[in-house]
């Protein structure tokens, strides 16, 4: 029994060592769960930090260098000497490491993860690599720069656990370390907030673009300076959008070098306040009278030039200068507007002035947001750009806006113009002169053609409209023309006119289709029949000829009075078709002609040309057929 006592006394010694040895890790509770569904929690809290080191996930026992604040740059911690000469340039290589707790169990999230560190990461949950961006190395010389408009993504374990590790190296720009708020959510719900977020900036950047190339456009047919300076401009503006605020350069291209995308992004910092300055004294030059405008320019090309010319590490370091440039033009032009805005009240410096405002603080936000310092929580830098070129592109365009109103008033008028007119004259009728509108019609023109044509005339209609009132009969033959003129419209045919009761239509591109039209207009009349049956109206009956042949349309008339004309023997052959429907007692009479017209049609499509039909007679050489459908019947 003794001995069993001495063996438990040695264990837990043995346990009480192992364990003593084991450092514990930072760790951040998340409050509520649930929220993370549809909201994103930063993980701002304090991180353990290995410097110059990458520490396993596995490895508890190792001590960490610091406990230090997320987001922040290493630029700043508390370091040995030897390391901080080159810490504060942003070199260096490190772990940063932090354990969540009561997260939902085995549930998939994400995070962000852009720009988050420059300027080459990996990141592990738990053991598993979830995202690298760039190659990062202890030996931080040798770092791979590259950034991606990614998510990283993870399951939490059983207990609702992650260990987020996050190992960085930067050899190349001024600032190292985890650089942004890790904003954590459930996965699908960060992927459909990043949906959101590019549908909100492809809009915000489409309107700016439309800006431009509005602006650009303007200046080449109006040669007027401010529309230049404006479009260039909002176009450096765009540059830091599609780079930085939302960078849809990396969704479209994912392999644009990281240089490339920094040295993108830094030219809004000197092209905008150039630009700007440039703008404004296009649109007045006395507001600038006192300054020798030449001067306040002069560093924007040399930027621009060390921009594309120099290594990213030096250019990379050139940016507190060029942060200083633009606040100093922003000044410069604050002054000027107010100055005379309360001089003079200018209007173009009280709406320079106010939606200056919007872009100066929404620049300067931004900017003392990547120094981790909080004007406001959020930037609404794009917001800002966005609303500053709309009242500047609306500014440019008052004046013209008025004579766009007028020229738009006259469209209006000419386009209700045409339309009436066309009720009288139809567009296929001028498409078949090769004409665009009535204005180009004049009176003498014409052209011949082969086409098919239909007649179609109202049984007895005399007689039918002695027994009814003036109301009555037209009642019932607009009822007919509402329901039959749409079918020959439905088979491109043209209403070559109205003859009381009659109907002349052509079919300048198939005798198929009038044949067609004829059965369908005739079935259309057995529903018609029902209808004024129940509105106590005469169940009217029409016959309709059809033929193929050649026809004369043209103008007739003079300057001051013109009508459209059809000439052609053809058209009275296609009357006597249709009037000997009443001789013969039969809804639709048709040519051999258009019969054999219409067959050869159907066969160059592949089809079979079939109707019920009958020969009727030969008159003068005419060869008469009836055809008719299942639902129509032969008697009319």
């Amino acid at each position: 029994m003794k001995k069993l006592f001495i063996l438990f006394v040695l264990f837990m010694n043995l346990l009480s060592v192992v364990f003593a040895n084991e450092t514990s890790v930072s760790e951040f509770r998340i409050s509520n769960p649930a929220s993370l569904t549809n909201n994103t929690v930063n993980l701002d809290t304090k991180w353990d930090f290995y410097w110059k080191k990458f520490v396993l996930p596995s490895d508890f026992n190792s001590e960490p260098d610091l406990k230090v604040s997320v987001p922040s740059i290493w630029n700043a911690y508390d370091l040995p000497e030897e390391d901080k000469i080159d810490a504060k340039k942003g070199k260096g290589a490190g772990t940063y490491r932090l354990k969540i707790t009561n997260l939902k169990p085995n549930t998939e999230y994400a995070f962000q993860t852009y720009q988050i560190a420059y300027t080459a990461f990996t990141v592990l949950a738990n053991e598993k690599i979830i995202f690298r961006s760039g190659y990062p190395y202890c030996e931080y010389i040798k770092t791979k720069a590259q950034q991606y408009k990614d998510f990283a993504t993870f399951y939490s374990d059983d207990n609702g656990e992650v260990l987020l590790t996050f190992y960085i190296s930067n050899n190349d720009y001024r600032k190292g370390g985890l650089l942004k708020s890790v904003k954590l959510q459930e996965a699908v719900s960060a992927k459909n907030n990043f949906y959101n977020d590019l549908s909100k900036f492809s809009i915000l950047n489409g309107i700016l673009i439309t800006i431009i190339v509005y602006s650009f456009l303007l200046y080449l047919m109006k040669k007027e300076r401010p529309n230049l300076y404006l479009s260039l401009f909002v176009l450096s503006i765009l540059s830091r959008l599609i780079s930085q605020s939302f960078p849809i350069l990396k969704v479209i291209a994912p392999e644009i070098s990281f240089t490339l995308m920094i040295k993108i992004e830094y030219l809004a910092l000197f092209m905008a306040p150039c630009f700007y300055m440039l703008y404004m004294y296009s649109l007045d030059k006395n507001i600038f009278r006192h300054f020798k405008v030449v001067y306040f320019l002069i560093p924007a090309p040399v930027f621009l030039l060390l921009d594309i010319l120099l290594p990213l590490y030096y250019v990379n370091r050139l940016v507190p200068i060029m942060q200083f440039y633009l606040f100093f033009i922003i000044l410069i032009n604050l002054y000027v507007l107010l100055n005379d805005s309360i001089r003079h009240q200018n209007p173009v410096c009280i709406v320079g002035i106010s939606t200056f405002l919007i872009v100066g603080l929404g620049a300067g936000n931004d900017i003392l947001l990547n120094n981790f310092i909080t004007l406001f929580k959020t930037s609404f830098l794009p917001g800002s750009f966005v609303i500053y070129a709309i009242s500047q592109i609306t500014f440019l365009a008052y004046i013209q806006n008025k004579n766009m109103l007028k020229v738009e008033e006259l469209n209006e008028y000419l386009h209700t113009t045409n339309t009436a007119y066309y009720r009288f004259v139809p567009k296929e009728f001028l498409n078949l002169l090769n004409k665009d509108d009535i204005t180009q019609v004049h009176a003498g023109e014409f052209k011949s053609g082969k086409m098919a044509i239909m007649s179609a005339d109202i049984r007895n209609f005399t007689s039918l409209s002695e027994k009814m009132s003036e109301m009555q009969v037209f009642d019932m033959l607009n009822s007919y023309l509402k329901r039959i003129a749409p079918i020959i419209r439905k088979y491109n045919g043209i209403i070559e006119k109205y003859l009381g009761d009659g109907i002349i239509a052509l079919f300048p591109e198939s005798s198929e289709a009038a044949l067609n039209c004829a059965i369908e207009m005739q079935e259309e009349m057995i529903e018609l029949r029902k209808e004024f049956l129940v509105r106590d109206l005469p169940e009217i009956k029409i016959g309709i000829g059809v033929h193929y042949g050649n026809v004369v349309i043209g103008t007739g008339g003079d300057n001051e009075r013109m009508t459209e004309i059809s000439l052609s023997k053809d058209i009275d052959i296609t009357v006597k078709a249709e009037a000997a429907t009443k001789t013969y007692k039969m809804p639709i009479i048709v040519t051999q002609q258009a019969l054999e017209f219409a067959a050869i049609e159907a066969k160059q499509k592949g089809q079979k040309f079939n109707f019920y039909g009958k020969k009727l007679l030969t008159d003068n050489g005419i060869t008469f057929f009836s055809i008719y459908s299942e639902k129509t019947g032969n008697i009319l």
